[in-house]
């Protein structure tokens, strides 16, 4: 669930199967280019109640995108990305990351905000750009589906550093921690 400034091939196609605790999660990515990626995730949250008398984990989908701002050199991949863009908001997020590669090891370290704004956090920078962006609306839940919502979009009062490592075994296989 790390973001990265890593891309698929142009043409590329992946599937990431996660299956932790309370989430199990499929996602297929897909990159029309080789600076975009959209994905589609379909999960299945253990422990919170489906609802409307179903007596099964609730489940949610939703789609991501990200776009390449810097490509990897002497300094890092830069990419920005938005999560669950027009979903139930559950996982609704948005980040810049950057990512550096030596060998078949990769750093990443970004700034979160919604869902990925944790517990050590600092001042919404955006804020001096404009001050709606201190404010982060109320998912827009209706009917057990999502709305799009672009006013929540890089806004809250405050947003959180996130950093992991990825390992690549081969061309297909990667560890994340």
């Amino acid at each position: 669930n790390i973001p990265s400034a890593r891309f698929f091939d142009e043409g590329g196609f992946g599937v990431t199967i996660y299956d932790g605790t309370p989430d199990q999660k499929i996602t297929i990515t897909s990159s029309p280019y080789d600076w975009f990626e959209a994905s589609f995730f379909y999960t299945n949250i253990q422990g919170k109640p489906y609802g409307n008398g179903f007596d099964q984990d609730y489940k949610d989908k939703g789609f991501n995108f990200k776009i390449r701002l810097k490509e990897e050199g002497v300094f890092p991949a830069f990419a920005v990305g938005v999560n669950d863009i027009a979903g139930t908001g559950y996982y609704s997020s948005e980040y810049l990351v950057g990512t550096y590669g030596i060998n078949n090891l990769d750093f990443h370290f970004g700034l979160g905000w919604g869902t990925l704004n944790g517990t050590k956090s600092f001042k919404n920078p955006f804020i001096l750009i404009h001050d709606q962006f201190e404010n982060r609306p109320a998912t827009g839940v209706r009917n057990q589906g999502g709305s799009f919502q672009p006013s929540r979009y890089f806004s809250d009062k405050s947003i959180s550093p996130f950093y992991g490592i990825s390992w690549s075994l081969n061309s297909k296989f990667s560890l994340k921690v």
